[in-house]
């Protein structure tokens, strides 16, 4: 006979089992959630690989960052890295991805880390696979961040002009990508181009395509480089009538970095 003083030992019994483990990120088949804004910590050598995998949107830009937060003197210096797969099997490298180091920095004395950006040609899941390069196992944190920038509001009718004010926050060249968007959200116009270091430039959405046509909209900024790499701006003025006012561009994901 069941009784309910059973039923409750038995559930209580149940409550300390151990949970299922989870399976080791060890295959690209077995890949970790890797949740923007969240560093994941793993232990890492050359043939033991850790793999993660996010969600991205075709267009849109994301900065990764691998490093190691300790190193026993011993081990000699730390070098971790990581390499971003289009593909489930990860064989397939993702592709407008940039490597290049820029300011923040995870390179120092006996520290070599990972720093990559990408604009994802593709909707849907982005694989990472994280590695060390040396004698043995390294503890390793890899953290996402979208980088992508928008501006609620140009306005490009009549003698008005809608100035994107765009600048390079870094100490080296990087690319942006300018895209505006009719109210409806369709595209009207988009370009592509490099800025120097500490450099600056002004482009009249008013020229791109057809969005003097589509009189007003938004727009978005994608660009190589890590958070806060570009700060942005959109003037929009009639200077026959002496008005003008102001849309900054600011960034979907302004929250900070948190570890696991």
């Amino acid at each position: 006979m069941v009784t309910r003083s059973s039923v409750v030992l038995l559930l209580a019994a149940l409550a300390l089992l151990p949970a299922p483990a989870a399976a080791d990120n060890t295959s690209c088949a077995n890949a970790h959630f890797l949740f923007m804004g969240v560093a994941r910590g793993v232990g890492v050598s050359n043939a033991a690989p850790r793999y993660f995998k996010a969600r991205v949107v075709a267009g849109r830009s994301y900065s990764f960052y691998t490093w190691a937060p300790f190193q026993d003197a011993g081990d000699g210096e730390a070098n971790v890295q990581h390499t971003l797969f289009a593909d489930s099997t990860c064989t397939t490298l993702a592709t407008t991805v940039v490597t290049s180091a820029r300011e923040p920095s995870v390179e120092v004395d006996g520290h070599i880390g990972g720093s990559h950006t990408i604009i994802p040609t593709f909707t849907g899941t982005l694989y990472i696979k994280v590695q060390a390069f040396g004698p043995g196992f390294v503890t390793a944190f890899t953290a996402m961040h979208e980088t992508t920038l928008f501006s609620p509001w140009w306005y490009a009718a009549g003698d008005y002009n809608a100035f994107a004010e765009i600048k390079n926050a870094t100490n080296t060249t990087l690319t942006y990508a300018l895209t505006a968007y009719r109210s409806n959200g369709t595209v009207c116009g988009s370009t592509t181009a490099s800025l120097p270091a500490g450099g600056n430039i002004g482009i009249n959405i008013r020229n791109l395509g057809t969005c003097q046509a589509a009189g007003s909209g938004s727009a978005q900024i994608a660009f190589q480089g890590p958070p806060g790499a570009i700060v942005a701006n959109i003037t929009t003025l009639d200077g026959a009538l002496g008005l003008s006012f102001d849309a900054p561009f600011t960034p979907r994901m302004p929250w900070a970095l948190t570890t696991q």
